[in-house]
């Protein structure tokens, strides 16, 4: 597996910075790759929670049914594809203080074998790389938000 990982600064607790991500509508807010986001399960948080995703990347879109493996409010998010292109994905949220943490989000991924696969790896990797940079700079902002609207009201 390919991984890419991205640590960010955020002015916001940890547990907003959950709250936000744990919120799966938020998903295609901060992620611009995301073509489609649809829950598969009545549940939409918390371990067994199963969506249908769409993500661009550069030339490719890449189809896959994920599911949250990990769950730990204020602490983690991770999900891990079981159908399609094989991703696991994992936000980490650390506490700083009441107004900042730290996030890592952490995004592993693999390729079929073969040269068709190196190829698409060779293709996509420069774009995953991109991707989760630019969502991660767009979550750190969005969370910041969400915390300073939510600590207002």
């Amino acid at each position: 597996m390919t991984e890419v990982k991205i640590i960010a600064k955020c002015a916001a607790s940890a547990e907003s910075a959950f709250a936000y991500v744990n919120d799966y509508r938020n998903l295609p807010r901060f992620i611009n790759e995301i073509n489609a986001f649809t829950p598969l399960t009545e549940q939409t948080e918390g371990v067994g929670a199963s969506f249908d995703g769409a993500i661009g990347l550069g030339p490719v879109t890449l189809h896959s049914t994920i599911q949250i493996v990990r769950h730990e409010p204020g602490l983690a998010i991770g999900v891990k594809s079981i159908k399609g292109f094989e991703i696991e994905s994992t936000f980490l949220f650390h506490a700083e203080g009441e107004e900042s943490c730290t996030i890592d989000a952490i995004v592993d991924y693999r390729v079929a074998g073969g040269l068709a696969g190196k190829i698409m790896g060779k293709t996509i990797e420069p774009f995953v790389k991109l991707a989760v940079k630019s969502s991660t700079h767009n979550l750190v902002t969005q969370v910041s938000a969400f915390h300073a609207e939510k600590t207002r009201a």
